[in-house]
């Protein structure tokens, strides 16, 4: 009567516990790699998504309380300059305190202490006004870095100190950033193989289209009105 395996049987029996033990680790690394890739590439969308949302929120802005000044031609709400797009839109409203001769490039206004070094100026009454790049301000007082062209009455004038926003892709990290203003520019999403940003002047329509180094054959694409820039088109 037999009362164990041969060693024939045994080594088989092994070989096949080693086969299956393999093959399920085998399966579990598999199904593990597929896990991690898609959570990595639902990563990559959220992240492109949430960039598009901000870009949406800018675009939305810009603008935004410089509908007289758009009508004068004095600015856009839209810029261009080497690939890169700037959204402008109302800030700070200091309120003259004195009126402004032609040739002037020192205000008076009714803000101390405030600093708008670098920021440009737009001054504006209801036919005219221009723009001007404030040197340095502060003790109720804003200096020009040009001297004005026209005269400025302080009750008819209205001062905005405009903000920008700059969105653009750095190439050679594969970043897209967002500035704002003199502030160092700040990453909005990263691994970013192409932006396109275009603009429908005609219907403030602004076109965004991304696409990520992860999966460039797939695009983000995103239609956003610009509504307080069409407002400057309103006579």
């Amino acid at each position: 009567m037999r009362k164990g395996f041969s060693l024939l049987e045994s080594l088989i029996g092994l070989t096949i516990m080693f086969l299956v033990v393999w093959g399920s680790l085998e399966s579990f690394g598999t199904a593990r790699r597929v896990f991690y890739r898609l959570r990595l590439r639902q990563e990559n969308s959220q992240a492109a998504w949430a960039a598009l949302d901000k870009i949406r929120f800018d675009v939305r802005l810009a603008g935004r309380g410089l509908s007289r000044p758009l009508r004068l031609g004095l600015l856009s709400a839209f810029e261009t300059a080497e690939e890169k797009w700037t959204m402008m839109r109302a800030g700070d409203r200091p309120v003259l305190q004195a009126d402004v001769a032609a040739g002037q490039t020192t205000l008076k206004v009714n803000v101390a202490g405030e600093d708008w070094a670098g920021r440009t100026l737009c001054l504006f009454d209801r036919s005219h006004g221009e723009t001007a790049t404030i040197a340095g301000s502060g003790g109720g007082f804003v200096d020009l870095s040009a001297p004005l062209v026209r005269a400025y009455r302080a009750a008819e004038t209205t001062a905005v100190v405009l903000l920008r926003t700059t969105i653009y892709l750095d190439g050679g990290t594969s970043i897209l950033r967002r500035k704002a203003d003199a502030s160092p520019a700040q990453p909005l999403c990263e691994g970013v193989d192409s932006f396109v940003f275009s603009l429908d002047a005609a219907r403030c329509l602004a076109s965004v289209r991304l696409a990520l180094v992860s999966s460039p054959e797939k695009s983000y694409d995103l239609s956003i009105m610009a509504e307080n820039a069409a407002l400057g088109k309103q006579s």
